[in-house]
């Protein structure tokens, strides 16, 4: 009996040896904040639509926020299944008449990623649609930018 009792603790000391990780074996984590602004030249933006993506699959999107502009304050339109992959299409339109839209490089949204490990995320952006107030597509480019941290 007292062999069997023996034999079953060292059993569980050695397991427990095994398969426990050291602290230098747990990932980095650590997240970040991103950007998204629209530059609609000087045409006032009211509509937008884009698709965000991580491309060396290091983070997930865990948050979006709206922009600084009161047009676009509330957060974008996406799908909360598909942002916990690591792509998502987002999109916001606001009814403001033209003087009361953003003219220029705007920041319409923040995507909030959870990177693990050390590696940078890359990320790739592509704006689908834009358009003013009155539905007209305009010419307009798009761009992400990690928030320094301070």
């Amino acid at each position: 009996m007292k062999r069997l009792l023996l034999s079953a603790i060292l059993f569980c000391l050695l397991g427990a040896t095994l398969f426990a990780q050291s602290p230098g074996e747990q990932p980095t984590v650590r997240f970040r904040a991103v950007d998204i602004f629209v530059d609609s030249g000087n045409k006032p933006l009211a509509v937008y639509q884009l698709e965000f993506a991580v491309t060396n699959g290091v983070a997930k999107i865990v948050g979006i926020e709206g922009g600084e502009h009161p047009a676009f304050r509330e957060p974008p339109f996406y799908d909360p299944k598909a942002m916990q992959h690591e792509r998502v299409i987002i999109a916001a339109f606001s009814t403001e008449s033209a003087d009361k839209l953003p003219v220029g490089k705007t920041r319409v949204a923040t995507i909030h990623l959870q990177i693990t490990g050390t590696a940078q995320p890359r990320f790739e952006i592509r704006l689908t649609v834009v358009s003013d107030s009155k539905g007209y597509k305009i010419p307009a480019s798009v761009t992400a930018e990690e928030r320094k941290t301070r």
